[in-house]
């Protein structure tokens, strides 16, 4: 009986192909311009508070390190617009612009900050619930879906539902593939999911200092978070998502 062949396993070839040897020439190599590095958004907008008025609790980073965990349970209180505020500066706030270049509160690989935030807003003070999108260049939030049923839609989609629908928000991290590859070629695919750890130990270490706690996961079904959030899911695809609460 001849034996099955096996089939490449899908980890080690995507590491193996985007070793720098097997790269070809990228976008900026061939003077292509760079993308944007936020998408366009047309609708209504709302204000953010400053980040810098915002007070926030005052912790020593060893204790804010030592206590840092995932919490899984929350508590049925909102939080503040300041607190959403804060964690959404935290993890994606922009400190410059520079020659097309965002220079943000996270490290990325060569500048490129891939990330786009939508947030799902479950009880969070002066703001109705729905799906929002953050835009950093701005510091602002888009309105994306104020249905009643966002919330579960995209809540569905994941293997722990409850943890985002017992939260006071959650924010999801999308990536527009093309920031990152525009430089680093498939290799940046790598890039993208190293950011992801950047921001999320930035949320965890942020909601310390705002009295909440979080939990972040991946643990969701691809093409229906995508298909939720309006995303392609090839050049623009969900990565990520923390959520948050008391």
């Amino acid at each position: 009986m001849a034996k099955r062949k096996r089939r490449p396993q899908a980890g080690p070839e995507f590491m193996r192909r985007t070793q720098f040897k097997n790269l070809g020439p990228t976008g900026q190599a061939r003077r292509e311009p760079p993308p944007m590095p936020e998408l366009h958004y047309r609708g209504e907008t709302i204000d953010l508070p400053d980040p810098t008025q915002i007070e926030t609790t005052e912790i020593d980073l060893r204790r804010a390190i030592d206590e840092r965990k995932s919490e899984r349970v929350f508590f049925d209180d909102p939080i503040t617009l300041d607190a959403l505020t804060y964690l959404l500066w935290a993890t994606q706030g922009i400190k410059e612009f520079e020659q097309g270049e965002t220079f943000r509160t996270v490290p990325s690989a060569g500048a490129r900050h891939a990330f786009e935030t939508y947030i799902i807003a479950n009880k969070v003070e002066g703001l109705d619930r729905g799906l929002y999108r953050y835009l950093a260049m701005g510091h602002k939030l888009g309105i994306i879906d104020q249905s009643e049923e966002i919330g579960d839609k995209i809540a569905n989609t994941t293997l722990q539902p409850e943890l985002i629908q017992t939260s006071a928000a959650t924010l999801i991290w999308t990536a527009v593939a093309s920031r990152m590859t525009w430089r680093y070629g498939d290799r940046g695919y790598r890039y993208i999911h190293l950011d992801a750890g950047h921001v999320g130990q930035n949320l965890y270490l942020g909601t310390m200092a705002v009295n909440c706690r979080a939990c972040t996961s991946a643990a969701f079904n691809d093409d229906e978070l995508n298909r939720a959030l309006k995303l392609d899911g090839v050049e623009h695809f969900a990565v990520y998502f923390g959520s948050v609460g008391k």
